[in-house]
């Protein structure tokens, strides 16, 4: 993995609102901070549990973090002791497209040869170093594979009908033990009784949004299937890292389209998209204040830590 960890790069995505966790989060805690920046689990925020987790393979300095103005307090809060640089601020939420696209500018940037891995910020994940291990997995695969996106998708545990499903095809390629599938076709949201149907078939999985691929090849694919988004950010390169860099991004997101990466993306089936079945890992997005009651409950005795580095097994719950 050496030559893939040289150039591995990861952007957590927290500039998310967590308006479906919104009523949950506001008649516990009284408060309206986006789940990201809670403590429900442990003694971090899901964001921190998120940065924790990527570092088991990711050094700190290649580690960005997407947030949004609004919330800067509380990201100040989360991130005060983060590397210089590693901290991009969105003016507004426009959704995962620019959220995605004005980080991974930086990235390539400092690294043309970057493999990266999107990291949603706001999920649930029981097994990390287990989950971890799949991630860099990919990211080997992917640094011998140019061209390749490949999503992460766990065995699913029920027919949720809440969460978006990936249709495997058939085999695309192989790492280790590791079998990469081809995309058949996403469902997302299905009803209820479709769920039902794509829970009994072994083909298909969860998607847990965490995507990894090479920063060039995901830069080509924002120009080919979103030029209008992609046009905007083109003349931001000159000033990304100078002191002017916040008065350009405000200028192009005062322009800027709402662009929902998995439906402007990945729904199109890009070329050479692909999946990794992750198997006997427990992962939740935490949209839903049922499941998430359920998790509490479920794993409130669960070591927050599985390498014994934090032990505390308290459901804390901080949000004020």
């Amino acid at each position: 993995m050496s030559g893939t960890t040289d150039h591995l790069w990861g952007i957590i995505l927290a500039g998310g609102e967590g308006k479906r966790l919104r009523p949950f989060i506001r008649s516990r805690f009284g408060s309206d901070r986006p789940k990201q920046y809670c403590t429900l689990f442990g003694s971090r925020s899901m964001l921190r549990h998120t940065l924790h987790r990527a570092e088991r393979i990711i050094p700190p300095e290649r580690l960005l973090t997407v947030v949004t103005r609004p919330h800067l307090d509380y990201a100040r809060e989360e991130l005060h002791d983060r590397p210089p640089g590693t901290v991009i601020v969105q003016p507004s939420n426009r959704e995962t497209g620019p959220g995605i696209l004005l980080p991974l500018l930086h990235v390539y940037q400092q690294d043309p040869k970057a493999v990266v891995v999107l990291l949603p910020a706001d999920h649930f994940i029981a097994e990390e170093e287990r989950f971890m291990s799949y991630v860099e997995e990919v990211a080997a695969f992917v640094a011998t594979a140019p061209g390749c996106l490949v999503l992460l998708g766990v065995e699913p545990k029920r027919p949720e009908p809440e969460y978006g499903w990936i249709e495997t095809g058939g085999i695309s390629g192989y790492h280790d033990h590791a079998e990469v599938h081809h995309v058949r076709r996403f469902w997302e949201k299905p009803d209820r009784r479709t769920a039902q149907i794509l829970y009994r078939r072994y083909d298909c999985l969860w998607n847990t949004m965490v995507i990894v691929g090479r920063a060039w090849w995901l830069l080509s694919l924002f120009k080919t299937l979103t030029p209008e988004l992609s046009s905007l950010f083109d003349g931001l390169q000159p000033f990304i890292g100078s002191s002017i860099e916040a008065e350009a991004v405000e200028r192009i997101y005062a322009r800027m389209p709402v662009v929902d990466f998995s439906r402007a993306i990945l729904a199109q089936h890009p070329p050479r998209l692909a999946v990794v079945r992750v198997k006997d890992v427990y992962w939740s997005d935490w949209g839903n204040p049922t499941q998430v009651e359920l998790d509490l409950a479920r794993f409130s005795h669960w070591p927050t830590s599985e390498n014994g580095a934090e032990k505390e097994s308290a459901i804390i719950g901080i949000c004020a």
